[in-house]
């Protein structure tokens, strides 16, 4: 009990100090729609429901998810990556900015179109609205976000912590993540990737956030609930690309934190596995891992409030977020409760 109240205060204290951070968010920009609709009948025209119009809602998504988490947080948060020149992106930013985020480096690109994620919700009447299916349009940048180095080296010269964040839609290649991890070692400054498609191509880093599917597809081996085939995979990442540590987030088993020299941290999930929506949580995980880091956490420590956190947000329908009063009662709850 007394190790409960001690890391209970330890992380209030944590939390706390989120409000002092300056937090960098570099990556794939998306607007995450949802469209919400009743179930009218069936059509006439083909043997399909025919949905009755309610609402559409657009919340920032992937990088954007990130950063929207931590001003959610009260984190000074500055954003870097792309629009195209369209209502969804200048959507995106205008929320943003609103929040107070520092969107000055976001590009506005000619030819490109600000990736759009659209989820069709139905219900009936009385229940709960289900996501029948999703529509994508996408578009890749034929380069890393143009921001001009000087503009951006001058910005992370302000951070405590930087995240990637890569959805495969090319804002995060190159010469830019190289400026990034130079700059992030140079002022010994937390440098956390989360990337969709290509955990190998980032080096040097100071940890990747990968789901246990990510992980899989990177390593080209199925892990499954073989805990000790994730052990041994993970470490191979961490010694492979010289990282300080791997997070792997597992759903309704929680998540694993693998450093090098230490043993393997589990961390049970948090709160109840009847879920009531996972789209972001990632987002929301490497946000306050990061975030934590940069405010003095250890990798355990970062781990468990990242826990908590998502723990939070898969219990709020859409793309959602957590602030530091839910955290706050959280960790509250499990430990000195």
């Amino acid at each position: 009990m007394a190790h409960d109240r001690q890391l209970c205060a330890r992380f209030l204290h944590l939390v706390d100090r989120f409000e002092t951070c300056r937090m960098a968010v570099i990556g794939d920009l998306i607007a995450d729609q949802f469209l919400y609709g009743r179930i009218a009948r069936v059509s006439r025209e083909a043997p399909v429901l025919v949905l009755q119009y309610r609402n559409l809602v657009q919340l920032p998504g992937g990088a954007a998810n990130a950063a929207n988490n931590l001003l959610a947080l009260d984190c000074r948060t500055s954003i870097v990556g792309a629009i195209g020149f369209d209502p969804a992106g200048e959507s995106l930013v205008a929320f943003l900015k609103g929040r107070g985020a520092d969107v000055s480096l976001v590009a506005r690109v000619a030819d490109y179109a600000t990736p759009v994620k659209t989820r069709i919700l139905a219900g009936a009447h009385h229940s709960a609205p289900q996501q029948v299916v999703r529509v994508d349009r996408e578009a890749h940048l034929p380069g890393a976000a143009p921001v001009p180095g000087n503009r951006l080296g001058r910005m992370l010269g302000r951070m405590h912590g930087i995240i990637l964040s890569d959805y495969g839609y090319g804002a995060v290649a190159g010469p830019m993540t190289e400026a990034v991890r130079r700059a992030a070692r140079q002022k010994r400054i937390p440098l956390v990737v989360d990337s969709r498609f290509r955990m190998d191509g980032f080096h040097g880093v100071t940890s990747m956030t990968p789901n246990i599917t990510e992980l899989e597809a990177a390593a080209g081996i199925d892990i499954g609930g073989d805990a000790a085939l994730l052990h041994k995979v993970a470490r191979r990442v961490l010694k492979r690309q010289d990282l300080e540590s791997v997070l792997v987030t597992q759903g309704r088993f929680g998540m694993t934190l693998i450093q090098s020299r230490r043993a393997p941290v589990q961390i049970p999930v948090y709160g109840t596995d009847e879920v009531a929506d996972v789209t972001g949580a990632g987002d929301t995980v490497i946000a306050v891992f990061t975030l934590a880091l940069a405010c003095g956490a250890s990798h355990p420590e970062a781990a468990r409030l990242a826990n908590y956190a998502g723990g939070i947000v898969v219990m709020k329908r859409g793309t959602a977020t957590v602030n530091r009063e839910e955290l706050r009662a959280a960790i509250t709850r499990d430990l000195a409760g």
